[in-house]
């Protein structure tokens, strides 16, 4: 009876360690598709809804120290402000340098953010008491001029990059209250 009840334990664990196991990134790189449509003078057709919409620039600059690769697309060292999109139903991150967009990545994963996730990582600095006095003066002329603009604060935002299997690496962009994952190659091949 025992040897039975530890066969049919054991059978069930591994019955589902496949679907609580880590995700396939190789498998979902395969899969990514290279954006099958062009902008036209490499603009962003949502930019200016953006600015007017928001106080200030919305979207989080990145420095990428090493070239990475999707697919044919080599995307070389240096600063870019991430941008995602939904054309076409699917969702894209607009690598953007100098308001052109310089490259279109496709989102692999797409999930929420945590609850408190910008409030436990998002460094908030001490304040001395003249710096606190300036922050709410700021602050409180900033209110009244974008509540007379009718402009919103833009969301929060954070990036994150992980080495994963060697050859792979993964960018997740934290934007509002959405988690964009993408995936690269550090080579060529």
């Amino acid at each position: 009876m025992k040897k039975n009840l530890l066969f049919l334990i054991l059978f069930s664990a591994l019955a589902t360690a496949p679907a609580l196991g880590a995700t396939d990134y190789a498998r979902l790189y395969e899969n990514a598709q290279v954006a099958d449509f062009e902008l036209v003078h490499k603009i962003d057709p949502y930019q200016n809804e953006d600015y007017q919409k928001y106080a200030y620039a919305p979207y989080p600059l990145f420095r990428l120290s090493s070239d990475v690769y999707f697919k044919n697309q080599a995307i070389p060292a240096g600063y870019y402000i991430l941008t995602p999109r939904v054309i076409k139903n699917h969702d894209y991150v607009f690598f953007k340098e100098a308001g052109k967009v310089s490259y279109i990545i496709p989102v692999v994963k797409k999930e929420l953010v945590p609850v408190d996730f910008y409030h436990n990582n998002l460094p908030t600095p001490k304040l001395t008491k003249w710096q606190n006095f300036c922050k709410k003066t700021r602050e409180k002329f900033y209110t009244i001029f974008r509540n007379s603009s009718k402009k919103a604060p833009p969301p929060k935002s954070y990036v994150v990059t992980e080495n994963i299997d060697g050859n792979l690496y993964l960018i997740v962009l934290y934007y509002g209250e959405t988690k964009y994952y993408m995936v690269f190659k550090s080579n060529k091949y």
